[in-house]
């Protein structure tokens, strides 16, 4: 097994079937790689007899972000990945193509949402129908994607395109994030 301080991720961006959009490969590489951020947010109660001191902690919430660094000019990747982008191709040269990004704005990005799952590379097989080996997957059942791009343009620089995904409460797996192979049942 991989030493898991050196293993790299793939990001699989799941459109169903065959149209995954894997992130982290050598067709899609990334540059600074995958970081998924997963809190609980709570509240502490307490009381004037005990000062500051918590008496209890109360579960108020759950958050989850994950960012890929891609290292990949791809306007296809940002067409499929981006709710409010579009990709235009020129009517008279089809090597010609660009993304545009705008709308949606007070528009739910709800139904964008798709499931994003976090695989180590050395598990990561894109021969394989299921991609691989899932034993060591982070699925977040629900992830939209924001376009916040803070790209750099400077000597001895890669320039990175941050695709930050926001996690939402998925109803269907009473859940925000899960660790492990998904086909796993009780």
């Amino acid at each position: 097994m991989a030493n898991e301080q050196y293993d790299l991720g793939v990001a699989i961006w799941d459109f169903g079937g065959d149209n995954e959009l894997a992130i982290g490969t050598v067709a899609l590489p990334t540059k600074g790689g995958i970081t998924a951020t997963i809190e609980e947010t709570t509240w502490s109660p307490t009381y004037d007899q005990t000062g500051e001191t918590p008496r209890d902690v109360i579960k108020t919430g759950e958050r989850a972000e994950i960012t890929v660094n891609m290292a990949a000019f791809n306007l296809e990747a940002f067409a499929k990945i981006f709710p409010a982008a579009r990709l235009i191709t020129d009517a008279t040269d089809p090597n010609k193509k660009k993304v545009v990004f705008g709308g949606k704005v007070g528009e739910s990005l709800l139904p964008y949402a798709r499931k994003l799952t976090i695989r180590p590379i050395t598990l990561f097989d894109e021969d394989d129908p299921d991609l691989g080996d899932a034993s060591q997957d982070i699925t977040f059942p629900k992830a939209i994607p924001r376009a916040n791009f803070s790209i750099t343009f400077a000597a001895n620089t890669e320039r990175v395109y941050p695709v930050v995904f926001q996690a939402i409460y998925d109803d269907t797996e009473n859940a925000i994030v899960i660790f492990g192979d998904l086909s796993a049942t009780s």
